[in-house]
């Protein structure tokens, strides 16, 4: 079975619940993590095993992301899930 690519967009608090349960799942890839703190998804990225680290436009156009996983603060949300469905890229927010 092909796993699921995600692309994480926010690597603020929560995120870290969300790497510790993405990492567990045989089903799911994160491929490519973007944060306005660069440093921050790069942190995620290590976390969850390597994932790219991109810009919210690279990630969400880019082929090894099936689907965005929103996890930006409330008044970016819409932003971020108008960028992925415009792009053509599904899209899940917290």
């Amino acid at each position: 079975m092909t796993p699921l690519r995600v692309g994480v967009v926010g690597a603020g608090k929560i995120s870290g619940q969300y790497a510790a349960t993405l990492t567990g799942l045989a089903d799911v890839e994160v491929t490519a993590v973007a944060d306005l703190d660069r440093a921050r998804a790069q942190a995620f990225a290590a976390a969850v095993g390597g994932a790219a680290v991109r810009t919210l436009d690279d990630l969400v156009t880019a082929d090894d992301v099936d689907v965005v996983l929103n996890l930006t603060v409330p008044a970016a949300h819409a932003d971020v899930a108008f960028a992925a469905l415009a792009a053509g890229t599904h899209v899940s927010g917290e």
